[in-house]
């Protein structure tokens, strides 16, 4: 009985994800509406919005490696895959922190009590375009050209702006929609960079 309905609970944990990704690509506007409106907390965004997703991208990237390397270069797969993951998560939080920080000074007043959450909301949703491309792209290599498509996320991003509050002048929320998707985009590029030198994890 309690095998079945965590079964259950996983099946709906996935089908939301499912459903958030497909509305935060086909309807944004609506799907960020709803965002805004729900009561959710940093936790359960992680757990159920943004780690299936850095699960799934170091799996493939283990494989990935696994598979176009000869002999068996487990050790080197395991690190390549845990800077995977170490570059997004740890780019997730430093991008977290720094809107954190912004936003009061961005804006003239708020929509939203809780400015943690809010802002988890806003790095942590507007990567999910990000974790798409990166498992994409890992999966087949050829479409490497599909990360211009990461420009999506500053779209994204400029529309999360309007349930944020109201922002001093339009020239203001320009900035912060650019500010906040630099952050997204180059942030774990940046980690994983440091994990190469730093660690010589290749």
């Amino acid at each position: 009985m309690e095998a079945t309905k965590k079964q259950e609970s996983l099946t709906e944990k996935y089908k939301s994800l499912f459903v958030r990704t497909k509305n935060l690509i086909v309807s944004p506007k609506q799907e960020w509406k709803a965002i805004h409106n729900e009561t959710s907390d940093i936790n359960i965004i992680l757990s159920n919005y943004v780690l299936p997703y850095m699960a799934v991208l170091s799996l493939i990237t283990f494989v990935s490696y696994i598979g176009s390397h000869q002999g068996y270069p487990f050790e080197t797969a395991l690190k390549r895959a845990l800077s995977q993951f170490a570059s997004f998560f740890f780019g997730l939080y430093i991008s977290y922190f720094i809107v954190l920080k912004i936003i009061p000074k961005f804006t003239v007043r708020t929509y939203h009590k809780n400015l943690k959450l809010l802002a988890f909301k806003i790095a942590a949703y507007n990567s999910i375009i990000l974790y798409l491309i990166v498992i994409a792209t890992a999966l087949i290599p050829q479409i490497y050209f599909l990360q211009i498509i990461g420009i999506y996320t500053a779209y994204l991003v400029w529309i999360a702006t309007h349930g944020i509050g109201k922002f001093e002048s339009h020239d203001l929320r320009v900035v912060f929609t650019v500010i906040v998707s630099l952050l997204l985009m180059f942030v774990p590029y940046f980690i994983s960079v440091i994990f190469i030198e730093t660690v010589a994890l290749y």
